[in-house]
C-alpha cells in the first residue's frame, strides 16, 4: 500500500507578524476602553437631575453632553449607585491604559469580573458621607443601592448609630481602596512601587 507524504502548508502569517497583530490588537482594544471610560466620565459629570430619567418626565432638552440617551443612563446610574458610579469610568479608563502600555493586561478576565463589587463598594461608602450642597436627592451620595446595603450593615454593628456610621464608613473606605486596587489590575510589587514613589 502506497503513503503519500502530505506536504503542510505554511502558515499565513509567521510568528513575528502574529505577534505584532496582536499587540495591535490590544492596544486598539486598550484605545476603545480609554474612549468608554471618557465617555461615561462625561455622562456622569453632566449629569442633572432636571434631565429626563426615571423620575422625570419632561420634554425639555436634555443638558447631558450625550443627549437624552446619557441623561437616561446617567439617571439610572445615580439613582442606583450614587457616586459610587464613578468607578465604572476609573475601571475602564485604568485597564485601556494597561492595555496601551501593555502593563498587566493578562491579568484582566481574572479582575474585571470583580469590578460591581468594587463599584457596590463605592457606593456603601458614598452612602456613610454627607451630602454635599449640590445633592439634591432625597437619598444619600451612595444611591438606593448604597442606602439599602449600609442600613442594613448599621443594623449589624452593635453601636449608637453615629460610632456605627464612622465604623462603617472607615471599613466601607478602606474596602474600596481593596477591591478597586484588585480590579484595576494592580499586584503587590505595583503597590509597593506606588508606595516608594510617593514617599520619594
Amino acid at each position: 500500500m502506497a503513503s503519500y507524504q502530505v506536504r503542510q502548508r505554511d502558515p499565513l502569517l509567521d510568528q513575528s507578524t502574529q505577534a505584532m497583530l496582536e499587540k495591535r490588537g490590544r492596544e486598539l482594544l486598550g484605545l476603545a476602553l480609554i474612549g468608554a471610560g471618557l465617555l461615561f466620565t462625561l455622562m456622569l459629570w453632566s449629569y442633572s437631575p432636571n434631565d429626563p430619567g426615571w423620575m422625570v418626565a419632561t420634554e425639555e432638552p436634555a443638558q447631558n453632553w450625550l443627549g437624552r440617551f446619557g441623561a437616561a443612563l446617567a439617571s439610572t446610574l445615580i439613582i442606583i449607585g450614587g457616586k459610587g458610579a464613578w468607578g465604572i469610568p476609573v475601571v475602564l479608563t485604568a485597564w485601556g491604559m494597561r492595555f496601551v502600555l501593555h502593563r498587566g493586561a493578562d491579568r484582566a478576565l481574572g479582575r474585571m469580573v470583580f469590578a460591581v463589587i468594587a463599584i457596590a463598594m463605592g457606593s456603601v461608602y458614598a452612602a456613610t458621607l454627607l451630602p454635599d450642597g449640590d445633592w439634591i436627592h432625597t437619598f444619600g451620595m451612595g444611591g438606593l443601592f448604597g442606602d439599602t446595603v449600609s442600613g442594613a450593615l448599621l443594623g449589624m454593628i452593635p453601636a449608637g448609630a453615629g460610632v456605627g456610621l464612622k465604623i462603617l464608613s472607615v471599613l466601607s473606605g478602606l474596602a474600596l481602596i481593596g477591591l478597586m486596587l484588585f480590579v484595576t489590575g494592580f499586584n503587590l510589587a505595583e503597590v509597593r512601587k506606588a508606595a516608594q514613589h510617593r514617599q520619594d
